[in-house]
């Protein structure tokens, strides 16, 4: 992995997926890269349900609200939805447990055209994004992000 990593200021800030979702805190905002199966995040997502799956067992409510550039897979919604973490979704959802938590109203979800989610969020019309959690192949040594399909 650090190998991929070429930026010597940020080797240094590697992570594992349980510390980088201990990073999250309830309520927040979470913009996730994707599109269809490929490109989105699977370790951290999967990391962030089971500590939410932990907090609410100890009695801590913990949900989040979730954009994604459209829709993503199992290690992502599933992973959330089963741990009933999302509060709210953006743009679109394909994920059979989050659907059925969406038509019971247990998940806010907003179903706008996916050409429309950046243009809104960077004109601030959906609120703040707190964290950002986007799949790379790789970290240039000038810090830029070689994105995987996302």
């Amino acid at each position: 992995m650090s190998s991929r990593i070429a930026c010597a200021a940020l080797q240094s800030r590697m992570t594992t997926a349980e510390d980088a979702a201990a990073l999250i805190k309830p309520g927040s905002t979470v913009g996730l890269s994707g599109f269809t199966g490929s490109g989105y995040p699977k370790a951290v997502p999967l990391a962030l349900a089971s500590r939410i799956e932990a907090e609410q067992k100890a009695g801590n409510p913990f949900r989040i609200r979730v954009w994604t550039g459209a829709s993503t897979g199992p290690e992502l919604d599933g992973a959330l939805a089963k741990a009933k973490g999302i509060e709210f979704r953006l743009p679109y959802n394909s994920d059979p447990v989050a659907r059925d938590q969406i038509n019971r109203g247990e998940m806010e979800y907003f179903d706008m055209h996916l050409s429309q989610v950046a243009p809104m969020a960077w004109q601030g019309f959906l609120g703040p994004l707190d964290v950002a959690v986007i799949e790379v192949t790789a970290i240039r040594e000038d810090g830029s992000l070689v994105p995987s399909s996302s």
